[in-house]
């Protein structure tokens, strides 16, 4: 998002940013989610400059359509906070992640969830494990069980999608078939959202 005018990259975004909203409209997506991760991570000012810059852009091309836009990204709570003052549209979000932030960044996802709920989408990836996606539900250091608790106190009412990628090493060692795994994601899912 936050690529410099008259590079190769610069095209490429403002490509997709003005492909995005009527692909999304034509598809009745709700959320159009960015991810800012890798040469999209925002790591200094004139980062988040140019990628509010884009931001808004999207926003308001999306909000003629009633879409929202969510920022996946790796951000403390008073960074995502001073990026959404700059873009000021009230249909951009954070995008939640409950594994993101503790294998990249060794945050604590109450820690982001205590600073940056009020910013939320209606949308959340879940996936645990010591590196990306290796692990079951609850099974690594992300926190799953403390984050599904914070949730059902704070009355998340939206999507909880499963992100882990079973058919993927490490994970898929786990079992011969990727849909057993799922399946375990799934009934683990479900007891947190029952027990919470």
């Amino acid at each position: 998002m936050h690529a410099r005018k008259e590079t190769k990259e610069y095209d490429i975004v403002w490509d997709l940013l003005k492909r995005a909203v009527p692909t999304a409209a034509n598809l009745g997506v709700k959320i159009i989610q960015v991810s800012g991760f890798a040469e999209s991570e925002i790591k200094t000012e004139e980062d988040m400059e140019h990628s509010a810059r884009a931001f808004r852009y999207l926003c308001d091309a999306a909000g003629e359509y009633g879409i929202s836009v969510a920022g996946e990204n790796l951000m403390t709570p008073s960074e995502f906070k001073a990026l959404s003052e700059m873009v000021d549209r009230k249909n951009f979000y954070l995008y939640f992640d409950s594994q993101n932030y503790n294998v990249f960044r060794g945050y604590n996802e109450i820690d982001i969830l205590e600073g940056s709920f009020d910013k939320m989408c209606d949308q959340i990836h879940v996936k645990d494990g010591e590196v990306m996606s290796g692990g079951l539900l609850g099974t690594g250091p992300s926190e799953f069980h403390e984050t599904m608790k914070w949730l059902g106190k704070h009355d998340y009412s939206g999507y909880i999608l499963l992100e882990n990628y079973y058919d993927v090493l490490p994970l898929r060692l786990q079992s011969e078939n990727p849909y057993e795994l799922l399946r375990q994601d799934i009934e683990t899912l479900r007891k947190a959202i029952a027990d919470n």
